[in-house]
């Protein structure tokens, strides 16, 4: 019996999915997503059960990128678009499954669609501007997070990704002052705090950074990436026997050797290429990441 490998399960998967929402989407919707050896006949669908299988499209779409099924996630969305032309809503969330997948270009690409449908939609600006960020074209990126603030000057994610922008291109100063006013919209922000408290490290002002940092690394809802951002600030300080200490709280003993080194190597950087060694995460959503050792089994 020929063994079924993971990509055929995965589009079993998808298949029973979408049967599963057949109650409100038309067979022809389905035949599109699973089928491959039935001839279809075009059926022109009046407008109130086009939008029925959009709505259920959309929602079964959703559900399987949560799953982190995001090539799934794709194809219905893609769908979607095709019922709906002008909306943006599926090329929006097209984008950002294609951004899970860090399929940048083609992200880019969904994202300037959604733009065409509505110019002054702004989830698409802040994805576009994050897709070039991670693409290296940061000053292409400022343009559209700046647009984005501009238009919704109330939304925390913005001011966060427009201060990563500006940290990688050298402008600590004005970093910080976005994080800042991000802060005052959502003081809870644990990723603008931590991103605040990195540029601050980044730009000399260590006092201030671990002052941020340290509590964050205590708070009940902080990760790993938390507390190595605050192993990394110390580092940087030059206090290496707090980083180890702080390290060592998620890392083997290899890892807290190999980011003690790596700490001491960005301390002899100038500003701008250690900026960009902090910041070379492929999404970088925040600044940093685990520097250069990922969590090990103790």
């Amino acid at each position: 019996m020929e063994k079924k490998g993971p990509m055929h399960q995965r589009h079993r998967s998808a298949c029973r999915t979408a049967r599963i929402a057949g109650a409100a989407v038309a067979a022809s919707t389905l035949l599109g997503a699973c089928a491959t050896d039935v001839t279809q006949t075009t059926v022109t669908s009046p407008p109130a059960v086009e939008a029925v299988n959009y709505d259920s499209l959309m929602r079964v779409a959703d559900a399987m990128r949560a799953s982190g099924d995001n090539v799934a996630a794709i194809g219905m969305y893609k769908r979607a678009s095709t019922i709906m032309p002008l909306n943006p809503e599926p090329l929006v969330k097209l984008g950002g499954a294609l951004a899970d997948l860090k399929a940048f270009n083609e992200a880019a690409t969904a994202y300037r669609s959604a733009l065409g449908l509505a110019a002054d939609n702004t989830e698409a600006m802040r994805g576009l501007g994050n897709v070039l960020l991670s693409l290296d074209q940061p000053h292409v990126a400022r343009k559209h997070l700046e647009a984005a603030l501009a238009i919704d000057p109330r939304d925390a994610r913005t001011y966060n990704s427009l201060g990563v922008v500006l940290d990688l291109i050298g402008d600590h100063r004005s970093a910080q002052a976005r994080y800042r006013e991000g802060l005052a919209v959502a003081a809870d922000n644990l990723m603008l705090r931590n991103n605040l408290g990195l540029s601050l490290a980044l730009s000399g002002d260590y006092r201030e950074a671990i002052a941020l940092l340290r509590p964050i690394s205590m708070h009940p809802g902080a990760t790993v990436r938390n507390r190595q951002n605050l192993a990394l600030v110390y580092g940087l300080s030059g206090d290496l026997e707090s980083a180890a200490r702080v390290a060592r709280m998620d890392l083997d003993e290899a890892a807290v050797r190999s980011n003690l080194a790596y700490y001491s190597v960005l301390r002899e950087m100038a500003d701008r290429p250690r900026t960009s060694t902090v910041g070379a995460n492929p999404v970088r959503a925040e600044i940093m990441g685990l520097g250069k050792a990922e969590p090990q089994p103790r």
